[in-house]
């Protein structure tokens, strides 16, 4: 199965998304290493979903890189790739020597010229950027559609079945994010959402 786009799919913390979005065909599964997040997994949990699925990028989310920097950690043999948030640990994280995703919250910039800037600074590190929005931002649509043209960018807000050809097809973004939620009980998920958006861009 093939999507029109490139997908990741971060957040998640359970067998069933990972095996669903697996046979969907996305390329970039997120699991998040932060132990302060509800969606955190342990390492032995991560290797057990990796035995079951084939096909996909694991991408390691971290919110700073001392599961990575701990002398005792081997999470290094259990991922392919690193998604950080914050751009001052670009130069760190980049050092590792795993491709590297820089996630930046557009709410956090107060003009398109600002977030270019920090996007031009790091460009030459990160394989592709993740954009997301925890709030209303001073930053518009139009705008971001521009940098498209400029940088290589996964648009993670404003996607449902409406708005997924217009990014598709008016802009030149690398793919889309979405989320994993959590399993109603061990092995019964509500896909309905994640369906949505992932049938909406299933390749007949």
């Amino acid at each position: 199965m093939s999507l029109k786009t490139e997908v990741k799919v971060g957040n998640i913390s359970n067998l069933s998304d990972a095996r669903y979005c697996a046979g969907m065909g996305v390329q970039y599964l997120g699991f998040s290493m932060d132990r302060n997040t509800v969606h955190y997994i342990d390492q032995k949990t991560l290797k057990t979903i990796k035995e079951w699925i084939v096909g996909p990028t694991i991408v390691g989310e971290f919110s700073d890189l001392e599961p990575l920097t701990n002398n005792n950690s081997t999470l290094l043999e259990d991922i392919d790739c690193i998604e950080i948030s914050e751009p001052d640990l670009v130069d760190a994280a980049a050092k590792i020597n795993l491709p590297l995703i820089l996630k930046l919250d557009i709410a956090s910039f107060i003009s398109v010229q600002e977030l270019e800037e920090k996007m031009a600074r790091t460009k030459d590190r990160v394989m592709f950027f993740l954009l997301e929005k925890s709030t209303e931002s001073a930053i518009k649509d139009m705008e971001i559609s521009g940098l498209t043209t400029l940088y290589k960018i996964m648009i993670g807000f404003g996607i449902d079945k409406q708005s997924i050809h217009s990014w598709i097809n008016g802009t030149k973004i690398f793919g889309i994010s979405l989320k994993g939620g959590t399993e109603i009980k061990p092995g019964f998920k509500d896909y309905y959402e994640l369906a949505d958006i992932l049938e909406e861009i299933e390749v007949d």
